[in-house]
């Protein structure tokens, strides 16, 4: 438990600290964004569009022994926006992002919100990803702020190295046969259909 949890409020002024292991080297919080080799991933979200992703080299002090010995040395930050949140009638967070999360390696214990400070008290959120053929309940979970609300943008460590197409909502548009970047069905939709 970290200063911040116990006292939101001081988030105004100092940002939720990071676990450096889990982020890619030369990664700084700050208090409503965190920087990674100086890129900022509020502005990298603005640029690029939700989601996106940034690629880098885990802190390791023995770096080049590490590579020499096949130590897996890449992590991924996923950037996505929260695109609904809800409470359902028993009582859970849900937020509906607009990137898949399934089958993902995401440390979902070092998500965090970006672009703003926010002082409320953090509670578990179930988040549901956004592609159509996404598995059902349960969902992942990550401690998030109570106020979190449509529009607010999440970062997230991944191991590995992710390219953009791991995480874009597509694959369930691409197997009912549309094309993940248009809204019109492919010429053999209708075949496959039976139409």
């Amino acid at each position: 438990m970290t200063l911040t949890t116990v006292l939101p409020s001081l988030r105004r002024s100092i940002p939720d600290p990071i676990e450096r292991r889990a982020w890619p080297e030369h990664t700084v919080a700050e208090v409503r964004d965190v920087t990674v080799a100086g890129v900022s991933l509020t502005r990298l979200a603005e640029l690029e569009g939700t989601p996106c992703v940034m690629t880098g080299d885990l802190a390791h002090p023995h770096t080049q022994d590490a590579r020499r010995r096949g130590i897996g040395m890449d992590v991924t930050v996923l950037v996505f926006r929260v695109t609904l949140r809800v409470d359902s009638q028993d009582g859970r967070r849900l937020a509906l992002v607009d990137c898949t999360t399934h089958d993902l390696p995401i440390q979902w214990e070092h998500c965090r919100l970006i672009g703003r400070a926010s002082t409320a008290k953090t509670a578990m959120v179930d988040i549901v990803p956004g592609d159509v053929g996404a598995p059902t309940w349960p969902y992942n979970q990550a401690a998030l702020p109570t106020d979190l609300v449509e529009g607010d943008l999440l970062a997230v460590p991944c191991t590995g190295a992710l390219a953009l197409r791991d995480v874009k909502p597509g694959r369930a548009a691409q197997d009912a046969g549309m094309s993940p970047d248009a809204d019109e069905p492919d010429e053999n939709w209708a075949g496959r259909c039976g139409k």
